[in-house]
Formats: structure tokens, sequence, C-alpha cells
């Protein structure tokens, strides 16, 4: 261990806390939150996951690689996440459970902490870790987390998209405030994943053809990433203070029976849910779901 008068947090690792403070208040009160409990509880793990991603900048900035070499391939690699975290968070809320095969996207993170929680505790004294890192960890590790991550991560931009256009479907056919649920935060939420996907090719790509990049150079855009993720945290808190009306999940069985022939006289049922709906006042309500109608006229 060197000496401790070699810790210094200069404004460098100042400035990072700051950033990443929002985003562990914001995870906090996302883990608090009891509407949308399970899609606040997957946003809430990737904000930690991301202030997490950035401590070797907070320390390493601060001194404390001098003086705890040993922290070389500590267990803060979880860029693994990222990608499944964001589409279980958007396919929870707009879905909702179970998620099925869904929960086996964290293997390939949980794996990486497993393996950097290895390393950090086995491999012996600081010159053992350098060692194995300038031999195996840089030139064969790194570069399968690098296309793993940014794979995962495209998987969540895709389908998230996808499900955002099936689900103003969904509210235009079913919710008589569709515009309340509509996810534009959501299309938001993924344009700041594209921008930070962009950030976190160039921080991960880059080292493999120029060499590794310094943390001075990797400084200013791991700020942006990181302030960009807060902001998309508090957008989060905003919008989901009520729950989602949730739609079938695209591989769910189906409820319809085969096909028979319909006896019922549509017009007058028609004729009947009108006078309902605005005997009743019905019209009046800015949150009336087809669900609600359903309900009061005692029908499917």
């Amino acid at each position: 261990m060197g000496d401790l008068n070699n810790i210094d947090i200069g404004w460098r690792s100042a400035l990072m806390f700051a950033v990443c403070l929002p985003l562990v208040i914001a995870a906090i009160m996302l883990l608090a939150r009891r509407v949308e409990r399970v899609a606040n509880n997957f946003l809430a793990v990737f904000l930690l996951i991301a202030v997490i991603a950035q401590v070797p900048q907070i320390i390493g900035f601060s001194g404390f690689y001098t003086v705890w070499p040993g922290l070389t391939l500590a267990p803060f690699g979880v860029e693994l996440y990222a990608g499944p975290l964001l589409y279980l968070h958007a396919y929870s809320l707009m879905i909702g459970p179970p998620l099925h095969w869904r929960r086996w996207l964290l293997l390939p993170g949980i794996l990486q902490t497993v393996y950097y929680t290895i390393c950090s505790l086995t491999l012996g004294d600081y010159r053992a870790k350098w060692d194995y890192s300038g031999s195996i960890h840089v030139p064969y590790v790194d570069p399968v987390e690098t296309v793993l991550g940014l794979a995962l991560m495209l998987f969540a931009i895709v389908f998230i998209f996808r499900m955002i256009a099936r689900y103003r479907v969904f509210l235009n056919n079913t919710q008589s405030a569709a515009a309340d649920f509509d996810p534009t935060w959501l299309k938001r939420l993924m344009i700041a994943i594209v921008l930070a996907g962009i950030l976190f090719a160039v921080l991960e790509l880059v080292p493999l053809i120029t060499g590794p990049v310094s943390y001075v150079s990797a400084y200013p855009p791991q700020v942006l990433l990181t302030a960009v993720i807060a902001w998309l945290g508090f957008q989060a808190l905003v919008q989901t203070t009520v729950a989602f009306p949730k739609m079938k999940a695209p591989d769910s069985p189906g409820e319809a029976s085969p096909e028979q022939p319909d006896s019922k006289d549509w017009g007058s049922e028609g004729s009947a849910l009108q006078v309902a709906v605005e005997s009743g006042g019905w019209h009046l309500e800015s949150r009336l779901s087809i669900k609600d109608v359903a309900s009061r006229m005692a029908s499917n």
C-alpha cells in the first residue's frame, strides 16, 4: 500500500462525483416508488450501474490506484448490464410481467461481474494482476466485452423502438386519454441511449485501434455520458407517477377462441353503450379506458 498522502480529491474527481450524485438520488427515489415497481427497479439498477462504471474515473484522478495498485481488475466493468436493463425497464413498463426468457439477458452482466470479482480476489498482488491484464485481459477479454456490450445495446435500441410503435397503436385503440400515456419520454430515452451508445463505441473501440485511451482523454465524454443518463433518470421519475396500461406480449398465448358465427346484434350493443356513456357522463373522465367501460357495462 502506498502513502495515503498521495490521495488528492481534485476537481475532476469532484466534478464526476457531483454528476453521479443525481443518479444515486434518482435510483433511490425509483426504488422507493410503489407505482410501476418492476419497471422502476430495473431503471434504478441501471442508474446505479452507470455510477459504478464511473468509479474508476473518480478514484483514478484521486490517486487511489497509486496508493492501492491492487484495485486493478476490480469489478467496475458493468457495461454488459446496460442494454438488458433498459430493455427490461421498457418491457415491464409497456407490456409487464412475466418476463419469461428475457431475464436471461442479464446473464452476460452477471458473468462479467463474477469474472472481475474472481480476478480481483485470486490473482494475487498488483504485479500479478498487471501481468494478467497485459497478457490476457486487454488483448482477449476486452474485445469480447466491447463487441458483446455493443450487441446488447443495439438489441435494446431496436426492440424498444419497436415496442414504442406497438404501444402507441395500443394506446390509440384502448385509451380515451392516450396522450397521457404516450411514451414520448421513452423515445427521448432512446435518443439518449443512441448518443450514449456512440460515446460508448468511441470509448471502447478507439483503444483497439490506437491503443489505450488515457484517463484525461476519456474524461470529457464520460462526464457528458453520465449527465445524459442523469437526465434520463429524472425524466423517468417525472413520467412514471401512474401505472401504465399494459399491452399483451407478442409471444403470449392468444386469448381469442376459434372463430364462431357471431350472433350478437352489434348495432344494438353500440347504441346501448353510447347511451350509457353519455347519460353517465363517462366521456368527461380524462382517464376513461375501454377496460373501465367494459367493467361498468359488465362486459368483456
